[in-house]
């Protein structure tokens, strides 16, 4: 089959006769690649990697490392399953649950499957889905409503990060939250976040997605470049400000700018991932009594949690869709396209 591997750092290759995936145990399947989207980490991986790749030593779970096959938002249609599987159907249409966790470390028994010591993770550490083909644990490939358009459900990975991050953040109806970093994960934060009943303001320097960020149904939108946003944002909040904020920029200044924006003994929550150091002074933490919390990957149901969400119609991927590349044309439409300093995209989708 044809597939998107990565071999290292600045080396990714289209092999035309990489080996077709075969059942492990009766508990597996093979799925027929619909879709697969590329993200940020995806470039930064490319760029600045081995990151998450698995490197140096085999993952304890798939028993890989690099080369490996890369892709990890991915959503397909079975087309084989092992004989130990009873929920699923060939021909199902399923979003891959990419993160696989140990069940058994420290941090899976308390209920922090982020912190996983043992976790595996499609694209990363084990084949993912930038191929015609991809064998994964049926157990982790989750069907979706046959009203849901297939492509959208190529975005319920960073969806999962999403419904990961709000969870984490402990917001309850009617608390007024910030999301500053309006792109694809940003975007998907704000619709979690409306359904589980805040009052969301998007933040952003770029009009085309703080108006995406108004459509898809934040209460205020405000540009970042503006002097007076801080007024702005205490005017809305009868003068309190922000019970949390979320950071999904991943700028140098944007994790100092969501704590400035986060009100007294309230809560930050940073999504995003860092490629520069940011600076801080944490006086600003101290004397304000704010937390900060980190938030990465998923622990266990937050996938299901993110197909719940499109299954009910309350994620709405299709604005994000920027293009539908193939598989041929993946390196130049979609890896070097992404890696634009000024790209203007949100999501890339690969359709083999």
């Amino acid at each position: 089959m044809k597939a998107l591997v990565y071999y290292g750092n600045k080396d990714i290759r289209l092999e035309k006769n990489w080996p077709d995936p075969k059942l492990k145990d009766d508990n597996d399947a093979v799925i027929k690649i619909n879709y697969t989207g590329i993200c940020a980490t995806d470039i930064e991986e490319w760029q600045f990697g081995p990151l998450w790749m698995q490197s140096g030593e085999t993952n304890p779970y798939s028993g890989k490392m690099i080369p490996l096959v890369a892709g990890h938002e991915i959503t397909g249609e079975v087309l084989e399953l092992g004989k130990g599987v009873k929920d699923l159907n060939i021909g199902d249409r399923v979003v891959v649950n990419n993160v696989i966790h140990c069940n058994r470390c420290f941090w899976c028994l308390n209920g922090q499957g982020g912190g996983c010591s043992g976790m595996c993770v499609a694209g990363f550490m084990d084949d993912g889905g930038l191929a015609e083909f991809m064998r994964w644990p049926a157990s982790h490939l989750i069907r979706i409503s046959d009203n849901v358009p297939t492509e959208n459900a190529a975005l319920m990975e960073p969806t999962m990060v999403a419904c990961h991050a709000v969870r984490k953040s402990g917001v309850k109806p009617g608390d007024n939250v910030a999301v500053l970093g309006c792109g694809t994960v940003g975007l998907l934060t704000v619709q979690v976040l409306k359904a589980a009943g805040a009052k969301v303001t998007a933040l952003d320097i770029r009009k085309e997605s703080l108006d995406l960020a108004k459509l898809l149904g934040a209460n205020f939108v405000f540009n970042t470049s503006d002097s007076d946003i801080i007024n702005s944002m205490f005017d809305i909040t009868d003068g309190i400000g922000h019970d949390i904020v979320f950071e999904t920029a991943g700028g140098a200044e944007t994790p100092r700018l969501a704590i400035n924006y986060t009100r007294k003994g309230g809560r930050t929550i940073l999504v995003g991932i860092y490629s520069a150091e940011p600076k801080m002074d944490f006086n600003e933490i101290v004397n304000s009594e704010r937390e900060v919390i980190g938030s990465v990957a998923a622990s266990p149901g937050d996938m299901e949690a993110a197909v719940h969400l499109l299954n009910e119609g309350k994620i709405d991927a299709t604005p994000l869709i920027s293009e539908v590349v193939s598989l041929d044309n993946v390196i130049q439409e979609g890896y070097e396209r992404m890696n634009k300093g000024m790209k203007d995209v949100f999501r890339v989708l690969v359709k083999p």
